[in-house]
Protein backbone atom coordinates (compact mmCIF):
# COMPACT_ATOMS: atom_id res chain seq x y z
CA UNK A 1 0.00 0.00 0.00
CA UNK A 2 1.53 3.40 -1.34
CA UNK A 3 1.82 5.56 1.51
CA UNK A 4 -0.66 8.11 -0.52
CA UNK A 5 -3.60 5.37 -0.23
CA UNK A 6 -2.84 5.08 2.82
CA UNK A 7 -2.76 8.57 4.07
CA UNK A 8 -6.07 10.28 2.24
CA UNK A 9 -7.36 7.59 -0.07
CA UNK A 10 -6.77 10.03 -3.44
CA UNK A 11 -5.03 12.55 -5.00
CA UNK A 12 -7.52 15.70 -4.21
CA UNK A 13 -7.33 14.65 -0.32
CA UNK A 14 -3.65 14.83 -0.15
CA UNK A 15 -2.07 17.70 1.95
CA UNK A 16 -5.41 17.81 4.13
CA UNK A 17 -3.58 17.62 7.15
CA UNK A 18 -0.92 19.86 6.62
CA UNK A 19 -3.32 22.41 5.70
CA UNK A 20 -5.18 22.39 8.53
CA UNK A 21 -2.10 22.31 11.05
CA UNK A 22 -0.94 24.96 8.96
CA UNK A 23 -4.34 27.08 9.61
CA UNK A 24 -4.14 26.29 13.59
CA UNK A 25 -0.82 28.20 13.37
CA UNK A 26 -1.94 30.93 11.18
CA UNK A 27 -4.46 31.36 14.19
CA UNK A 28 -1.67 31.54 16.75
CA UNK A 29 -3.22 28.28 18.23
CA UNK A 30 -0.24 26.31 17.52
CA UNK A 31 3.27 26.73 16.90
CA UNK A 32 5.57 24.08 14.92
CA UNK A 33 8.61 23.94 13.52
CA UNK A 34 8.92 21.59 10.34
CA UNK A 35 11.97 20.01 8.49
CA UNK A 36 11.23 17.78 5.44
CA UNK A 37 14.47 15.82 3.74
CA UNK A 38 15.30 13.26 2.11
CA UNK A 39 17.18 10.52 4.16
CA UNK A 40 18.93 6.85 3.85
CA UNK A 41 20.65 5.41 1.18
CA UNK A 42 18.53 3.79 -1.25
CA UNK A 43 17.43 5.51 -4.79
CA UNK A 44 15.14 7.24 -4.37
CA UNK A 45 15.94 8.09 -1.26
CA UNK A 46 12.32 8.31 0.95
CA UNK A 47 11.60 11.70 2.38
CA UNK A 48 10.73 12.13 5.94
CA UNK A 49 8.98 15.00 7.71
CA UNK A 50 9.81 16.18 11.60
CA UNK A 51 6.79 18.39 13.28
CA UNK A 52 7.88 19.89 16.53
CA UNK A 53 5.57 21.50 18.49
CA UNK A 54 6.93 24.92 20.28
CA UNK A 55 3.87 25.86 21.33
CA UNK A 56 -0.24 24.84 22.14
CA UNK A 57 -3.12 26.78 23.17
CA UNK A 58 -4.21 25.91 26.54
CA UNK A 59 -6.97 23.57 24.67
CA UNK A 60 -4.92 21.36 23.68
CA UNK A 61 -3.30 18.16 25.59
CA UNK A 62 -0.10 19.73 26.83
CA UNK A 63 1.48 16.95 27.47
CA UNK A 64 2.38 16.90 23.82
CA UNK A 65 4.59 20.17 23.93
CA UNK A 66 8.25 20.02 22.50
CA UNK A 67 7.75 16.71 21.11
CA UNK A 68 8.53 16.16 17.53
CA UNK A 69 6.33 13.64 15.42
CA UNK A 70 7.38 12.41 12.15
CA UNK A 71 6.77 9.78 9.01
CA UNK A 72 8.73 8.65 6.18
CA UNK A 73 7.07 8.14 3.02
CA UNK A 74 8.49 8.05 -0.96
CA UNK A 75 6.72 11.18 -1.49
CA UNK A 76 7.46 14.33 -0.10
CA UNK A 77 3.91 15.53 0.30
CA UNK A 78 2.88 12.05 1.97
CA UNK A 79 5.18 12.42 4.69
CA UNK A 80 4.53 16.34 5.90
CA UNK A 81 0.70 14.86 5.60
CA UNK A 82 1.63 11.97 7.66
CA UNK A 83 3.52 13.90 9.92
CA UNK A 84 0.60 17.01 10.44
CA UNK A 85 -1.72 14.35 10.88
CA UNK A 86 0.18 12.35 13.92
CA UNK A 87 0.17 15.77 15.65
CA UNK A 88 -3.24 16.51 15.08
CA UNK A 89 -4.06 13.31 16.48
CA UNK A 90 -1.78 13.43 19.24
CA UNK A 91 -2.44 16.99 20.63
CA UNK A 92 -6.34 16.47 20.50
CA UNK A 93 -8.09 18.41 17.48
CA UNK A 94 -11.41 17.52 17.00
CA UNK A 95 -11.79 18.86 13.79
CA UNK A 96 -10.38 17.60 10.76
CA UNK A 97 -8.67 14.31 11.01
CA UNK A 98 -10.44 10.69 11.07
Amino acid sequence: MSALSHLSGDQPTLNRYFMELHNLQQRGEVKFTEDTKQEGPTNPRPWTCYITIDYLNPKFKQEVLKQTFWLTSEQKQAARDGAARLVLLNIGYNGLVH
